[in-house]
């Protein structure tokens, strides 16, 4: 079997690019959710006020985002020549998969392109919903944290709270 090199133009996504992406989820999407969940916990949602929910919810809602990017990470990831060869068939039909010349991986959008002869090239490899979800998270993820760092800051104090009679 003959080695792959950088001019080969079946040659797909690299696996150590692949490999630091999805070790770079595993840290990130934990880190941003435990942030996330520990600052409402902290003072518990009624107390927390704007600025910290918005803050919490922008944490939860970018992990979502990276860990929507990186379940498609794995699926590239997890596929072999056979089932590149399979992803593009299903992706630019059987008539015209021996028109396939080579292969164009994507990071942003993430996908494994097929390229026919002809000039078009075929989205496959990840699932359709990836991209879309994974860039709608991303903008709402963005605006929550615009939102939280414009929010004034209403958190009530604890000193201020009355305790009731026991």
């Amino acid at each position: 079997m003959s080695r792959m090199t950088a001019s080969d133009p079946f040659e797909g996504h690299s696996s150590a690019a692949l490999v630091l992406i999805i070790l770079f989820g595993l840290v990130v999407v934990p880190s941003l959710t435990v942030y996330g969940c520990s600052t409402v916990a902290r003072f518990g949602v009624k107390h927390t006020g704007a600025k910290g929910l918005l803050r919490s919810a922008a944490a939860l809602t970018v992990a979502a985002a990276v860990a929507m990017y990186v379940w498609g990470v794995c699926q590239l990831a997890l596929m072999d020549d056979k089932d590149k060869v399979q992803a593009c068939k299903d992706a630019v039909g059987r008539a015209r998969a021996a028109e396939v010349d080579r292969y164009e991986p994507s990071y942003v959008p993430l996908r494994l392109g097929c390229h026919v002869a002809k000039g078009d090239t075929y989205a496959a490899g990840v699932p359709s919903y990836v991209n879309p979800a994974a860039l709608g998270l991303a903008l709402a993820g963005a605006a929550l944290a615009v939102s939280s760092a414009l929010a004034p800051e209403y958190r009530v104090k604890e000193s201020s709270i009355k305790e009731s009679p026991r």
